[in-house]
């Protein structure tokens, strides 16, 4: 079953094309990794499948909803007056999941050991903030996971316990993974596209250049 794609979309920024004639599709219980350089419209490209783009041309199937997206503005995307709790059990309130805060509490007793789960998300570290949006994430009801390096403010030991948290919570879900380490790629993933001069390109996994 496709949960998303694009077909040969085009997408441009001012008199920049970004993505050309991009098809990309997302089958259920994906793992798919998308690499390259910075700039080269990885993160354009989730946006274009999460409808917060429009592309030039071509046709965009958009997630569905209920999709867990970890943002590159992590921060930005938490409501800094709730609690790190309601946060991270906000998708299933949305979608009206009797087990949202029972679920949310669980995932942050994996991502954030030891944390007050009733501090504000406002007063969060970086870390905390990006850990609590993957928690986010991972409480979604859909079938489909989305994150733009959701590791990326994580110090080393906490970075593997969030991989192994997200290796082990997906289930059967597919993921969308933005990432430039070669150990996600390894760890998470079993189909690898790299962004080449707008191009869409897939590359095999154990020669994926990140």
């Amino acid at each position: 079953m496709t949960l998303a794609s694009l077909e040969g979309v085009v997408f441009r920024r001012a008199a920049r094309t970004i993505l050309d004639e991009v098809t990309l599709r997302i089958e259920a219980s994906d793992r798919i990794a998308l690499i390259g350089p910075n700039g080269a419209g990885k993160t354009t490209l989730l946006r274009l499948l999460l409808a917060l783009e429009v592309p030039a041309s071509g046709t965009v199937t958009a997630c569905a909803r209920g999709v867990g997206y970890v943002p590159q503005a992590y921060s930005e995307s938490l409501f800094p007056w709730f609690s790190v709790l309601r946060n991270v059990a906000m998708p299933r309130i949305v979608a009206r999941r009797a087990d949202a805060l029972e679920v949310a509490r669980g995932l942050c007793g994996r991502l954030l050991p030891g944390l007050d789960v009733r501090r504000l998300a406002g007063r969060l570290s970086g870390g905390e903030k990006q850990a609590s949006a993957l928690a986010r994430a991972l409480a979604a009801p859909g079938d489909l996971v989305v994150a733009d390096e959701p590791f990326s403010a994580l110090a080393t030991q906490v970075r593997a316990r969030a991989r192994s948290t997200l290796h082990q919570e997906l289930g059967r879900r597919a993921l969308l993974l933005v990432t430039h380490s070669a150990e996600d790629v390894a760890d998470l993933c079993n189909r690898a596209f790299c962004i080449e001069d707008g191009r869409l390109v897939e590359t095999p996994l154990t020669g994926a250049r990140v």
